[in-house]
């Protein structure tokens, strides 16, 4: 259904109501996460006394307004919404999808097309923010020898990590400044791994970090953004399942985001903006392989309440 602008607007403020299309259904106010609106003595729809300040212009209530009616000031019909189609996501597509797709970090000597990559970032805009506005930045790269570029710098940033490592006192430091957590990955997991490909990765001979991708984006925020991580995690995810769905083959690789985060060189070659902290990465490309058989896991747990 095209959504006519609505007519003769009744304002409360920051939302106007349309006095000549809008029926008064509710579904606005049921859907409006923080009760910012309400139906009036009148049986109209209005903004809950007290509460205007606390809508954050998610645009919820207009996207499910079936008639347009309500207008939240700052959001456009015609710029901030698109129509979703009549039918939903098929049930048997989207367990195919989910159960083919793997972490791909074998790629073919081929260049990822500029019209795939624009179809990942659409699909990464359709990520929901965790709370408005969105904050997630993109550094799409689609030079396969910027990437080449970049990796001496990586394994260099590496190198000293290692050397680092056996030193007590700066692993004393190195703790205190990632946390418990990612300091018991880097010893349990990824210094030991880099011990055994460090010399093939200096010698140019093998590809532990960027695994050879013609392509990469990078996920940034601003450091001072709220609640920034968890959207840039969910945005990489469905970055790596629209890739999957287009023929590519994607990894999501945390190795990368700290390389480039502490090294002035790749900041810049990259065009991270100032003040921005590259969180995670998400390396593309044709997959070099093709996978037969899916491989089964089990949870941790699942307790049923």
């Amino acid at each position: 259904m095209k959504i006519e602008p609505h007519d003769g607007p009744r304002t409360t403020g920051d939302i106007s109501f349309g006095t000549g299309t809008c029926t008064a259904c509710g579904l606005c106010a049921r859907v409006c996460p923080n009760l910012v609106i309400m139906k009036d003595g009148a049986g109209a729809m209005a903004v809950s006394p007290g509460r205007a300040h606390v809508c954050f212009a998610c645009g919820q209530c207009m996207a499910v307004c079936p008639t347009g009616s309500v207008v939240v000031r700052g959001l456009s019909y015609e710029r901030d919404f698109f129509e979703l189609p009549a039918s939903g996501p098929d049930e048997r597509g989207f367990f195919d999808l989910l159960s083919t797709r793997r972490a791909v970090r074998a790629f073919r000597d081929r260049p990822v097309p500029s019209a795939l990559l624009e179809r990942i970032v659409h699909a990464i805009a359709l990520a929901p923010p965790g709370f408005p506005p969105l904050k997630t930045g993109l550094i799409v790269v689609q030079d396969p020898a910027v990437i080449r570029q970049a990796l001496p710098h990586m394994i260099d940033l590496y190198g000293k990590l290692m050397r680092a490592m056996k030193n007590p006192l700066a692993r004393f430091f190195i703790r205190r400044e990632v946390g418990l957590q990612k300091y018991r990955l880097m010893r349990t997991h990824l210094v030991p791994l880099l011990e055994t490909r460090m010399e093939g990765l200096r010698a140019g001979t093998e590809d532990t970090i960027t695994r050879g991708a013609p392509a990469m984006i990078l996920f940034h925020a601003s450091r001072t953004a709220e609640d920034a991580h968890e959207d840039l995690f969910i945005a990489a995810a469905y970055g790596s399942l629209a890739a999957h769905a287009l023929g590519l083959g994607g990894s999501i690789m945390s190795i990368i985001p700290p390389a480039v985060d502490r090294t002035p060189a790749l900041r810049e070659l990259f065009k991270v903006p100032d003040g921005h902290e590259v969180v995670t990465s998400l390396i593309l490309g044709y997959p070099a392989v093709k996978y037969r058989r899916g491989i089964k896991r089990e949870l941790k747990s699942v307790a049923w309440i």
